[in-house]
């Protein structure tokens, strides 16, 4: 069987999913300052690396003030989870189109929804951590020094985006590509040749072809009787 390209055009969305799951697994912003190193989970873990100190990994929700931990540990972990959601679906959807158990035409449309929403909970992600967690600093910093001053760096002026912010963008984006690919790539035209046809030999009975003969070769008058031996008009013989 000669596979055309449509054949491979989930390997697209699949290789979206892959990277999708595995962004969940590492930090979405992280920063580096000084030798101070900070890595942060959509989900609520961070690692902070001190030189001289020991390194630690801390649950948000166990960090106070609570009252912004609590919202900066949701504005992570609902898109994580569609993130998380979405790439199982996706590889989950593209493995069934491998396998042939279902027709790539009735998954297109849900590739493309699946990528849209993969790039919006990366979006949801980065406008939420930075009010959240602005809010929190403003918070702190008003308690120990007075009223937080404006115009101060902004959350993605300070953090550097991760993986797991940029691979949604990545995944999703393929899963689109591969969606509108499988709907103008058209199969390859090949010409179909059909062989010469052969039919079995057949012997016709000379009765069969005496009793085609109606005219005689001689003189040229009709016979009267088919399948005679001589012509009932000159009397020469009948030559079949």
């Amino acid at each position: 069987m000669i596979k055309e390209p449509k054949d491979y055009i989930w390997t697209l969305p699949i290789i979206g999913g892959i990277l999708a799951l595995i962004s969940v697994l590492t930090p979405a912003h992280y920063a580096n300052e000084f030798g101070i190193e900070g890595n942060y989970w959509m989900w609520g873990i961070y690692h902070l690396s001190i030189p001289g100190y020991e390194s630690e990994t801390v649950f948000m929700l166990n960090e106070d003030p609570s009252q912004y931990t609590i919202p900066i540990f949701f504005s992570g972990l609902i898109p994580a989870l569609m993130i998380l959601i979405v790439s199982i679906m996706l590889i989950a959807s593209s493995n069934t189109v491998r396998t042939g158990r279902t027709d790539i035409k009735n998954i297109e449309n849900g590739w493309i929804g699946m990528g849209i929403m993969m790039i919006v909970a990366s979006i949801i992600y980065i406008i939420a951590i930075d009010i959240t967690w602005m809010n929190m600093v403003k918070y702190i910093y008003e308690q120990e020094f007075g009223p937080y001053p404006s115009g101060g760096p902004g959350f993605w002026d300070t953090f550097n985006p991760g993986f797991a912010v940029i691979a949604p963008f990545i995944g999703g984006g393929l899963a689109i590509v591969g969606s509108i690919a499988s709907k103008y790539i058209k199969p390859r035209e090949i010409p179909i040749f059909v062989g010469e046809r052969k039919g079995p030999i057949t012997k016709t009975p000379i009765g069969e072809i005496s009793r085609r003969i109606k005219f005689c070769s001689e003189c040229g008058n009709q016979l009267l009787y088919e399948g005679g031996q001589f012509c009932s008009h000159c009397g020469k013989k009948i030559k079949y």
